[in-house]
């Protein structure tokens, strides 16, 4: 095998283990949010339980590309690559402690759900889950114009966030929702919305694999 299809191998492999962490964390976030949803406090353990294996699914990535970057001495465009993973997977790593933070809210919470307000959390859940998963998909095939795509709906993240936050202080002025689940609904929703967040690191750090720009500044 020669020294390019050496790295080449090395790099699909790499990209292979990020996806599957990325999809392992898409999983247990949309676990932690139907155990929120459905208060169902043994899938809530269960997912805080898996994120020791996004942990470890962060370590073992970090090892593989630093061994990529001291073995294959990457340049250009496929340092980008590898150096981008490096920065990525932090952000994958956070999605895993949201997924199991926001199963941890689902203990604190009695049996009772204000679906005057669940709504807006649910269509905030279904918005950051898809862009994780375009997230994905643009990593896999580095693909930027698909990363721009998942910027461009982070506003949308944050706009529920501000309906849901006066919806919120409407009913609990009004007293039709317990102090104790808004609370911890509100929170959820933050989680939500720093998903979103951590899904537009991710597509920024891709933009920077292509272009060698991270925020509009020029790195290599």
């Amino acid at each position: 095998m020669t020294l390019r299809a050496s790295l080449m191998a090395s790099i699909e492999a790499l990209k292979k283990e990020v996806a599957l962490m990325a999809d392992y964390a898409l999983s247990n976030l949309k676990e932690g949010l139907k155990s929120f949803k459905t208060n169902d406090f043994d899938l809530a353990k269960e997912v805080m339980r898996k994120d020791e294996e996004v942990d470890r699914y962060e370590e073992e990535i970090a090892k593989q590309a630093l061994k990529i970057i001291w073995k294959e001495q990457p340049v250009a465009s496929d340092l980008r690559l590898v150096t981008g993973i490096l920065k990525l997977i932090t952000d994958l790593e956070r999605i895993g402690d949201h997924a199991s933070d926001i199963a941890e809210m689902t203990l604190h919470l009695e049996n009772t759900r204000n679906q005057r307000v669940m709504p807006i959390s649910t269509q905030m859940s279904e918005i950051v889950e898809e862009m994780v998963l375009m997230s994905i998909r643009a990593l896999v095939q580095v693909d930027d114009n698909l990363a721009k795509k998942v910027i461009s709906r982070d506003d949308e993240v944050d706009e529920l966030f501000q309906k849901l936050i006066l919806k919120m202080t409407n009913e609990l002025k009004n007293e039709k929702i317990d102090p104790n689940e808004a609370i911890y609904t509100l929170m959820v929703a933050k989680y939500l919305e720093r998903v979103g967040d951590h899904a537009v690191n991710i597509a920024e750090w891709i933009i920077f694999m292509v272009s060698g720009t991270h925020k509009n500044t020029l790195l290599f």
